[in-house]
């Protein structure tokens, strides 16, 4: 079986090019097999990736995160009703990439006592004026807290830490034994990725920096000192208005496109979607002793 690269951003492995994106390179480990995008300045690609235009410009972000709030906050209720078949009660939840807090709103309205981490203060500031949330601006390898919790929630966030080693490391140690991580995360060897190759609008570096395989997220954790408990497809709804804007972003350039993708957008931009589980997945992990 392949070996984990210790450290993914300093890893010494020998990484080969796997294809350039906008721009982008993209590489893969031939070690362990994991692809990423390799970040120079962390404090400068946090501003720069996730300044407000991430949350309200669309391309491979959002066109207005605000008009998520409803979604959100039903998913994070979602993932609560299924962390507490694993959890004696709720307890202390941190949730690494909180943005405005609304999946952290659907962990409070099931009892949970809500923290939350993100990069960008306009979102942070939301959080914590709406719902009151104890929410730091910054990023996980930065966190610093003498908090334990029983549940550390990373939900599209794994593949945006610039360094996975530190990351994880740092979740462990927050982590009180026997707790849980959850994480939700797309996975590059689904058929639809398969098929749309680098047209699959999660190869968006800078956005996305890391892509993982079923296989390779649970080698990572195990790794990393936590054992899978369990894992599926999440049911997920989006906004058509922002799916529109992911294809815009990750499709060639045709003739009249931008003239039907404005079509599309004012025509059936407020419609909810259910999003298929083709690409996407929800992973437990539990915190060895």
């Amino acid at each position: 079986m392949k070996k984990i690269c210790k450290s993914i951003k300093d890893c010494t492995e020998e990484k080969q090019l796997f294809m350039n994106k906008n721009g982008h390179e993209i590489f893969e480990c031939i070690t362990c097999g994991h692809r990423l995008h390799c970040i120079d300045d962390s404090k400068k690609h946090l501003e720069k990736v996730y300044s407000d235009s991430y949350f309200f410009e669309g391309k491979s972000g959002y066109p207005n995160y605000l008009n998520e709030k409803e979604i959100l906050i039903k998913h994070g209720r979602r993932y609560a009703k299924l962390v507490s078949k694993y959890l004696d009660k709720p307890g202390k939840v941190l949730d690494v990439g909180s943005a405005a807090g609304f999946v952290l709103k659907g962990f409070a309205d099931e009892g949970w006592n809500c923290y939350g981490i993100e990069p960008n203060k306009t979102m942070a500031e939301y959080g914590k004026k709406e719902f009151k949330f104890d929410i730091e601006v910054g990023d996980l390898e930065s966190y610093e807290t003498k908090e334990k919790f029983d549940l550390i929630t990373l939900i599209e966030v794994i593949g945006h830490f610039n360094d996975l080693d530190i990351a994880l490391k740092k979740a462990h140690g927050f982590l009180k034994p026997n707790g849980i991580i959850l994480v939700e995360s797309w996975n590059r060897d689904s058929l639809i990725v398969k098929l749309l190759g680098k047209h699959w609008h999660a190869y968006c570096p800078p956005s996305v920096i890391h892509w993982f395989s079923d296989k390779t997220i649970t080698e990572l954790f195990d790794f990393y000192g936590f054992n899978l408990i369990n894992k599926g497809f999440p049911f997920k709804r989006i906004k058509l208005k922002h799916g529109i804007s992911l294809i815009d972003t990750n499709t060639p350039n045709f003739f009249l496109k931008q003239g039907i993708i404005k079509l599309l957008t004012n025509s059936f931009g407020k419609l909810k979607l259910i999003y298929p589980p083709l690409d996407v997945k929800w992973y437990l992990f539990q915190k060895r002793s």
